[in-house]
């Protein structure tokens, strides 16, 4: 049930009206659905509905105002760059643009909706804000939802436009508005603060150029990042975790089998074991072939290097194609860790080598049918957001129904990897059955 909406601009001060011209890297992203996550927060003590609208939810507001004078293109709206034309994009902030914040007010389980169970997906999807509507011409960027669930629990929810900026970029934002609402009113010192400069990303390639007639030349539906999937209407939601102690036995695994000096990445093997657990759940024929799609970070690859701090998208993707009769075969984690261990190493070579030819490459490995991509990254570190009610029980992405996309996270207690995956309940079911069946295997070896 919704109890309010409401509109939050950035705090006053000098926030100038600012177009910002998209990189390449965000050009990617024009036609994307937007990124949804869910953050669960358990209430250390009871709260009553007028507790939660008297004093939490102004304190969000307020400190929520407070953030985005640090981050006010996240206020402004995806627009085209010439009025007159549909040939190119561009973020545009003004002075009264805001961010469209509701809140609501739910009794389902909390417990149930933020445990790693098996459950339907619109029970969990009610969670997350609808962006305003505006026009094919003017999109919002950022809508948040804050739901409480009395004597139980908040659940904040975000739907972000991904041309905004990429997983990194909105964590900083994130954990800033966090640290924000626990200072209390006072306007904390963010670290480092978010540099919008669009032309500290070199385009070498004139890729951007390149992915706007890429992206013309596709259907809206059919262009990279958009969705791909029929949505279900019997889908579910699950989280599956692998361990530190599983993910050491897994290396150990590689070391002995690959013989190689080298030890993968816990990114690599976690990966690595999510893929092939997967295809083996897939009706794929042995001549076929199989693909994986992960996102590359490329702020340190470029020439010169992106600082951390840059507020945009600077992700790449890392492709990788493997025979299925390999991935299914005895030795398959060790096939797929090494696949994704040598495009690993080859993005640090030289992360633009491909460039030029990224949006249809995606287009084609996503167009087969027998892709696996990710969203999200451990190293985002989603479970240190602290509002000052402790760390969230669970973190939920829920766009990945869209995209098909598995969401890798830290384990909750800092250690080990979450893989999240939505399906039809039949798929997750034997998903489930292949991925804790090998663990076991993992177990008595």
């Amino acid at each position: 049930m919704v109890l309010k909406k409401s509109s939050v601009c950035p705090s006053s001060g000098c926030v100038p009206e600012a177009t910002f011209p998209l990189t390449f890297f965000d050009v990617l992203w024009i036609h994307a659905h937007p990124v949804e996550r869910i953050f669960f927060y358990p209430l250390p003590q009871h709260y009553c509905t007028t507790d939660f609208m008297n004093s939490i939810v102004p304190s969000l507001t307020s400190s929520l105002s407070l953030t985005l004078h640090h981050f006010y293109p996240l206020a402004g709206k995806l627009r085209h760059s010439d009025l007159n034309s549909s040939t190119d994009f561009e973020i545009h902030y003004k002075h009264g643009d805001s961010v469209s914040l509701t809140v609501a007010e739910s009794h389902a389980d909390f417990q149930l909706l933020s445990s790693n169970h098996a459950q339907p997906f619109n029970d969990v999807y009610t969670l997350v804000p609808v962006p305003d509507k505006f026009s094919d011409d003017s999109k919002p960027l950022l809508s948040l939802q804050v739901t409480f669930f009395p004597n139980s629990g908040i659940s904040i929810a975000i739907a972000l436009h991904h041309a905004a900026c990429d997983g990194l970029n909105f964590m900083h934002f994130f954990k800033s508005w966090a640290l924000a609402y626990r200072s209390e009113g006072s306007v904390p010192l963010f670290h480092p603060p978010p540099m919008f400069d669009r032309s500290l990303v070199n385009d070498p390639h004139g890729c951007h150029s390149i992915f706007l007639q890429d992206l013309l030349s596709f259907p809206a539906e059919e262009a990279p990042g958009s969705s791909k999937l029929a949505v279900w209407d019997d889908a579910v939601c699950a989280t599956f975790l692998l361990s530190l102690e599983h993910i050491q036995s897994l290396k150990k695994i590689f070391s002995t089998k690959s013989r190689e000096n080298k030890t993968p990445s816990s990114f690599a093997v976690a990966c690595a074991y999510a893929w092939v657990c997967y295809v083996k759940t897939r009706d794929y024929s042995i001549k076929e072939r199989a693909y994986f799609l992960f996102a590359v970070d490329c702020r340190g690859k470029l020439k010169p290097p992106v600082p951390a701090a840059f507020f945009g998208n600077c992700i790449g993707p890392g492709f990788i194609e493997e025979d299925v009769e390999r991935l299914i075969g005895e030795d398959g984690f060790v096939v797929a860790c090494k696949a994704i261990g040598r495009t690993i190493e080859a993005c640090k070579d030289d992360i633009l080598k491909d460039v030029q030819e990224w949006t249809k490459k995606i287009n084609t490995f996503v167009g087969t049918g027998k892709s696996l991509t990710t969203a999200g990254s451990p190293n985002f570190r989603v479970y240190d957001v602290d509002f000052g009610w402790g760390r969230p029980s669970k973190v939920q992405v829920t766009s990945i129904q869209k995209t098909g996309a598995i969401c890798l996270a830290e384990g909750k207690q800092g250690q080990g990897i979450e893989i999240g995956f939505v399906r039809t309940k039949a798929i997750i079911d034997e998903f489930s059955s292949v991925f804790y069946n090998g663990l076991e295997l993992l177990h008595s070896a």
